[in-house]
């Protein structure tokens, strides 16, 4: 079985989806993690912010991720951080022939009903490409959907170890995040129906 994790910064692969990727690589699946934006304005410390010396820790973080989660096929799409509403045409081309490339029997997205402005607008292209996606929220409820549970009791302890490497994100995401739904003993999904959008 082919997984596809598509992930608007670096760090939300593992928040929402790092035990079901340990999971389906134990079973001997096939996951690919596709990472849109380059994550430059995402970080608690200011001097950082919106700097290539944070596009650059970034992506090292995620590759000793991916070294953790036992990811080895990955992609960087390298969209400007909070910009994917500018330049939605051409995200959601390379998606779409991703899609087309590897495809995928199961697809984890963000909600298109996030908070956040790239995960919502990824979400609202993820659910035209690939309407039967799992779809998960980082920032806000959502209240539309059926709701899928997976356990990752066994893959916790590192999915923990995995977050803590995202060590220019850690204190935005334990201060800014609800850190314990995300890092609990289920990851949680929804299935929406196009017509909740």
């Amino acid at each position: 079985m082919k997984v596809l994790v598509v992930a608007p910064h670096p760090d939300d692969e593992t928040l929402c989806c790092g035990g079901i990727i340990m999971n389906f690589i134990e079973k001997g699946d096939k996951v690919k993690v596709v990472i849109v934006t380059d994550g430059r304005y995402g970080a608690p410390s200011e001097e950082l912010r919106g700097t290539e010396e944070l596009v650059r820790i970034r992506r090292g973080e995620a590759l000793r991720v991916f070294k953790i989660l036992g990811v080895d096929d990955f992609e960087f799409l390298n969209f400007e951080d909070t910009k994917v509403s500018q330049r939605r045409k051409e995200v959601e081309e390379k998606l779409s022939r991703i899609l087309h490339n590897y495809n995928p029997d199961i697809v984890f997205s963000p909600s298109p009903f996030d908070r956040h402005i790239d995960h919502l607008e990824i979400g609202k292209i993820m659910l035209r490409l690939f309407p039967n996606s799992y779809f998960y929220v980082i920032w806000g409820d959502q209240k539309v959907g059926e709701v899928v549970k997976f356990e990752i009791k066994n893959k916790k302890e590192n999915k923990l170890r995995a977050l803590e490497e995202y060590k220019s994100q850690i204190g935005g995401i334990k201060k800014d995040l609800p850190f314990e739904k995300l890092a609990g003993d289920y990851e949680i999904f929804y299935k929406i129906s196009d017509n909740s959008v």
